[in-house]
């Protein structure tokens, strides 16, 4: 678990890794990441895909983003997908 940041309600939200798998693709390696993004009381699944320079991070809707910034967390996401390369 990789924790993100805090939600309004000041519960820790975090990204639970459940699988990361590359994906071979012309000119280089796609990196996918699925796991679940939660504050202990919402949770929603999420899968985040990152090839050079682009990151695609696709969550459905959730009671989550009532709590925190839904823009927040896609960048925070995007972030943790470079830093962990393909």
């Amino acid at each position: 678990m990789i924790y993100l940041t805090t939600d309004a309600l000041d519960q820790a939200v975090y990204f639970d890794l459940r699988k990361k798998e590359p994906c071979r693709k012309t000119g280089g390696t796609e990196q996918r990441l699925y796991g679940l993004v939660g504050n202990g009381v919402a949770e929603v699944p999420v899968t985040v895909k990152s090839w050079r320079d682009w990151v695609e991070v696709a969550f459905g809707g959730s009671a989550l983003f009532d709590f925190v910034d839904e823009r927040l967390i896609r960048r925070m996401l995007g972030e943790l997908a470079r830093e962990m390369g393909p």
